[in-house]
């Protein structure tokens, strides 16, 4: 499996669903992830692509990290 951590903000904080690039991959946008996110440009996704999607699937958010001030 394939993971990696993005910034709520790198993704350019998206309010609506869908998929947006994150450097040279296609992310999957939920509106489940958008309330987890909350508007924090901070809030850090871990993103999975399971081995058996072709490469070019967009990752999937999962767990998601809302960093204290």
């Amino acid at each position: 499996m394939q993971q990696i951590k993005i910034r709520w903000g790198d993704l350019g904080s998206p309010l609506e669903p869908g998929e947006y690039r994150h450097e040279l991959n296609s992310v999957r946008v939920t509106p489940g992830d958008i309330k987890l996110a909350d508007g924090n440009p901070n809030a850090v996704f871990i993103a999975i692509r399971p081995d058996f999607f072709d490469t070019d699937e967009p990752y999937l958010l999962t767990g998601v990290e809302i960093p204290t001030q």
